[in-house]
């Protein structure tokens, strides 16, 4: 599907969409790519500055389809009806969670084993950033609880970390606000002002696929300069090439490879960026500069979440 002489323009952006929702099946047997890359993994971190780029954990409607329908009364209460839902939603109207899903209690259970793996590796995070998703900022949460950092290091939600516009001709999500959040107990931080808006978002719905790489990698580019220390990003199955594909000197991939690396990046994926160690942090203009190039792919300090997908259960099937 992905191969040949095909131009960026030949697989409709429905389909791209729906590549994310396909599981990858993974092996891990002896003498794989999988298992010597785990054992060849340092369990310490390095001195050397990091960016974390991490896609959200199992998010609900990909998991149970239609679900919204089914999991609200007429009075529009929430009511779980699997125990891989979660017992409480912030309230909202319960339309609007049609596109920004929760994450499924196992979704939120992944980015705490990854937050676990960070902090047994010796991980410091100093800030944490996210898109607007309601998944990513469960997921950020869920992160940061496994490395005991949940209420010292606030999220700051991140607009221009959203997914790709094209796949949202019919309207953008409305987002949960901060105040929403912090209602919800979410430990958000209040006082970041955004690179980017809603509005700003809305005005560029036709976004081409340039774009968005340009979009992402610059929300990117500017928490690194404008912070010091380890950062946390949290996005989507696309944030982890888009965030770092310009920052490590690579070149703009074709729509083709995005779809081929999407495939690949399962649920609570991590990769991280690794400074060399030549990026200033006083002069703004002198760090645009070089951000770009002087930045790499490093092995990440933990080992991945892998899991089999489980069916949905009806005891009915023993009175056949």
């Amino acid at each position: 599907m992905f191969g040949g002489n095909k131009t960026m323009d030949d697989i409709p952006l429905e389909k791209l969409h729906e590549l994310v929702k396909k599981r990858t099946n993974m092996q891990v047997i002896p003498g794989d790519q999988c298992a010597s890359q785990s054992q060849s993994v340092p369990r310490t971190e390095s001195g050397t500055r990091k960016v974390y780029v991490m896609r959200h954990g199992e998010r609900i409607d990909f998991t149970f389809g239609s679900w919204v329908p089914y999991c609200f009364d007429e009075a529009g209460n929430y009511v779980r009806k699997d125990l891989n839902m979660p017992t409480s939603l912030p309230t909202r109207k319960p339309s609007l969670w049609q596109k920004d899903s929760p994450l499924t209690n196992v979704g939120r259970y992944q980015a705490r084993l990854v937050g676990e793996g960070l902090k047994d590796a010796g991980v410091q995070i100093a800030r944490a950033y996210c898109s607007p998703s309601f998944r990513c900022i469960q997921t950020a949460t869920s992160v940061l609880e496994g490395l005991g950092l949940k209420a010292t290091v606030p999220i700051c939600i991140e607009p221009g970390l959203f997914e790709w516009l094209a796949w949202y001709q019919d309207g953008l999500p409305e987002w949960l606000t901060p105040d929403e959040l912090l209602a919800a107990d979410y430990n958000i931080d209040t006082a970041y002002k955004p690179l980017s808006s809603p509005g700003l978002l809305r005005e560029h719905f036709h976004e081409k696929l340039n774009e968005f790489y340009c979009r992402n990698s610059n929300a990117a580019e500017e928490i690194i300069k404008s912070t010091e220390g380890n950062v946390l990003i949290v996005g989507h199955a696309t944030t982890l090439d888009t965030c770092t594909r310009f920052i490590i000197g690579e070149k703009l991939r074709s729509t083709n490879d995005m779809a081929r690396i999407m495939q690949k990046v399962s649920y609570c994926s991590l990769a991280v960026m690794e400074s060399d160690g030549t990026t200033p942090s006083g002069d703004s203009e002198q760090a645009e500069s070089t951000v770009k190039g002087h930045w790499k792919l490093a092995v990440p300090p933990c080992d991945p979440v892998t899991h089999t997908n489980n069916n949905r259960f009806d005891y009915k099937i023993l009175l056949e």
